[in-house]
């Protein structure tokens, strides 16, 4: 009864995608683990108790085939599967999963996407030896080559005005539940052209948000072209990688991008912005 329970904790619940922090007051505590301790300050010791984000091995796999463990948040499942398989370029359409299922998985959990073989990107599905840390999104690839795995020609072409970036920036708090408790997750945001929030995903791992991110796009099917991803890390080149490969042309960041992460961007043509104390820079694709 007791793994029960928790499995029910885990198990993706149903939301709109547009849903606030005060639209879900239980969203970050349903996520979260109490944790006891004493917060030391220049007023003298307290007892204090934290909230701390869950992180549980997630198991992809595909057809019943073990393909990679991930270290991530038990939350939104269905479009973190989703959107690995497309930001991997493992398949290409949401549309071509068949059905996903998340089952216990000894001290985890297992996510079975059901894929027809032809649909699948055998050349894509690099070998792994080890599982995904949260701030890793390389971990356990063998092979240097299969490291920057950029799509051919570019991405749509996007808006994006400084203006829109500075205003979803503002709101971005407001679309993250589960740090409003925890203060330790990364939130990855759909933004329209002109700054307004449609849609957020949170967890440990940036690339793990951006998964999920992609994966409720997909399913929803928003045009990509119509707006940009907002997050609240840095800019690493995977994260440029990820949104090249599921077509997203425009991304904005807490951070500055990395060289090589600009350098892929102007490859393929996405927009990059970072927020700044001065204000908001768009950086240059030429």
């Amino acid at each position: 009864e007791p793994r029960e329970k928790a499995l029910d904790d885990y198990r993706l619940r149903p939301r709109a995608a547009w849903e606030k922090v005060a639209d879900r007051p239980d969203e970050g505590l349903s996520k979260s683990v109490a944790a006891a301790g004493v917060l030391h300050s220049p007023a003298g010791p307290v007892k204090t108790i934290w909230q701390v984000p869950e992180e549980v091995p997630i198991a992809i796999l595909f057809n019943s085939a073990p393909y990679a463990v991930m270290m991530a948040t038990p939350a939104d499942l269905d479009d973190f599967a989703a959107g690995f398989a497309l930001a991997e370029g493992i398949i290409t359409s949401a549309s071509h999963i068949k059905g996903i299922l998340t089952l216990p998985s000894e001290e985890g959990l297992a996510v079975d996407l059901a894929v027809e073989e032809k649909h699948l990107n055998r050349d894509r599905m690099v070998k792994r030896s080890l599982e995904g840390r949260v701030g890793c999104g390389l971990c356990g690839i063998e092979d240097i080559k299969d490291a920057i795995r950029m799509p051919e020609g570019i991405v749509v072409s996007t808006a994006l005005s400084p203006q829109a970036v500075a205003r979803a920036y503002e709101a971005l708090p407001q679309y993250q539940p589960m740090n409003a408790v925890n203060r330790t997750v990364h939130a990855a945001a759909w933004c329209s052209a002109d700054g307004v929030i449609l849609m957020s995903r949170e967890d440990v791992g940036r690339h793990n948000a951006l998964d999920k991110l992609i994966g409720a796009l997909a399913k929803s099917k928003i045009n990509l072209r119509d707006g940009f991803v907002l997050m609240s890390s840095r800019c690493s080149f995977e994260l440029v990688q990820k949104c090249a490969l599921a077509g997203i042309g425009a991304l904005a960041t807490i951070s500055a991008p990395t060289a090589l992460a600009l350098q892929l961007a102007k490859q393929a043509g996405l927009k990059l912005a970072a927020l700044s104390k001065g204000g908001v820079m768009i950086f240059e694709q030429e």
